[in-house]
């Protein structure tokens, strides 16, 4: 790790010398006026001809392999592949010349050498696939399919892709008022969607995660406030589901806000947001999961006359901590902020500690915090991103805690 990032480290409740003269170098500190909290002003990573370069709220946009530390980004003439250089994030010009004019939203698998993308566009899925060239020490892009979409589609907001333990690939993403899902063996060859759900709103999105033997669907349905989960065995007949598992019904508990994380004990870790909408009231909900496929849910974040969170999104450390960090509106003055916390498991409760606030420079909009599929490696940097409606891209290191 680079002497800037080891200068950042900050104590849980005083800041260290070191970060004191990292923000001389880096950055502008203080303390959050209301809760002490850290603030810390970011500068740009990069930027791009496309406002919210991040979005959208269930997608997994960056990966770390031994060859790096990598994140996809939307821009006006298609998405960007971009990799962290010893003092800046490298655009890779010969994938990025392959992708030009395809969709701009992404959400990548990553494993080995190789990493498949659905980019979603208007009525528009794609998949592609990049592999790691060690002969020139690059991804190089191979291949992109259409996943074929109903004809008379006339929404798709988001989509998100995974692989099972059999090694074949699922996508999911809402179209209309339907939860659809499709199916390919080897990551190219996709089956026609399969609808799971049919009467959502047309606010609702999905998010696919693979589990131990077995892969999750899970989805918000504004229209009976429910959230809902539907599960695929590996192995099994491609539209074999489970008959819909109501996770919580009631209450006005679902909005179209997912995130998760998958632990190595087989659990999994769901954030989204609800639509309570009232002041002193929690707008995000934890959802776990355990091994048998109970459900746990755990409201926070109360909406205040101050700050309205929104957007939260989840990702831990193999056998360590878990991160929640989402995006903050300050309802006084306008301003954004990223709220980066720790969620620690007591006997009988769950607790949120607010680490850092992270802001910008600019007056709009911030927010669409985007991590890893996969958990942060212990010893690699954790880097989480996030985006303007100017086109500027941030990033954010959690070891710099």
């Amino acid at each position: 790790m680079s002497f800037i990032a080891n200068s950042m480290k900050l104590k849980s409740s005083i800041l260290s010398l070191s970060f004191l003269f990292c923000l001389l170098i880096c950055g502008h500190g203080a303390f959050s006026q209301e809760i002490n909290t850290p603030e810390l002003y970011l500068e740009p990573i990069f930027h791009v001809d496309y406002g919210d370069a991040t979005a959208d709220k269930p997608q997994s946009k960056s990966w770390t392999n031994q060859y790096g530390h990598w994140v996809i980004v939307g821009d006006g003439d298609g998405p960007k592949l971009l990799k962290k250089e010893a003092s800046s994030w490298a655009s890779q010009f010969e994938v990025n010349k392959a992708w030009y004019n395809l969709p701009s939203r992404a959400d990548v698998y990553s494993k080995g050498d190789e990493a498949h993308i659905v980019l979603v566009g208007e009525c528009a899925l794609e998949v592609v696939q990049i592999r790691y060239s060690h002969q020139s020490n690059q991804y190089e892009h191979l291949w992109k399919e259409s996943l074929p979409i109903p004809q008379d589609c006339q929404s798709l907001e988001t989509a998100t892709i995974t692989r099972d333990s059999k090694n074949q690939f699922w996508v999911c993403a809402d179209v209309d008022q339907n939860i659809m899902v499709w199916h390919s063996i080897n990551g190219r060859d996709w089956s026609e969607p399969f609808a799971l759900a049919q009467d959502i709103n047309k606010d609702d999105i999905s998010l696919i995660v693979s589990l131990k033997n077995q892969v999750s669907v899970i989805w918000s349905n504004q229209n009976s406030q429910s959230i809902i989960e539907r599960i695929h065995i590996d192995g099994e007949e491609p539209n074999n589901w489970s008959e819909p598992i109501i996770v919580q019904q009631g209450d006005n508990n679902a909005d179209d806000h997912l995130n998760a994380t998958v632990f190595n004990n087989g659990e999994m870790a769901v954030v989204t947001k609800n639509s309570v909408d009232q002041v002193d009231q929690p707008q995000f909900v934890l959802r776990i999961r355990d091994k048998e496929g109970m459900w746990t849910n755990v409201p926070y974040e109360n909406l205040t006359a101050q700050r309205s969170p929104s957007r939260p999104i989840i990702n831990h450390i193999e056998s360590g901590k878990i991160f929640e960090a989402h995006a903050v509106k300050n309802r006084e003055n306008n301003r954004y902020f990223i709220s980066v916390n720790e969620i620690v498991k007591k006997k009988d409760s769950w607790e949120f500690r607010e680490l850092i606030q992270l802001k910008t420079q600019i007056n709009g909009k911030n927010g669409d915090v985007t991590s890893s599929k996969a958990s942060f490696l212990p010893n690699e940097a954790k880097f989480i991103f996030f985006s303007d409606d100017l086109g500027n891209i941030y990033a954010f290191d959690l070891d710099d805690l």
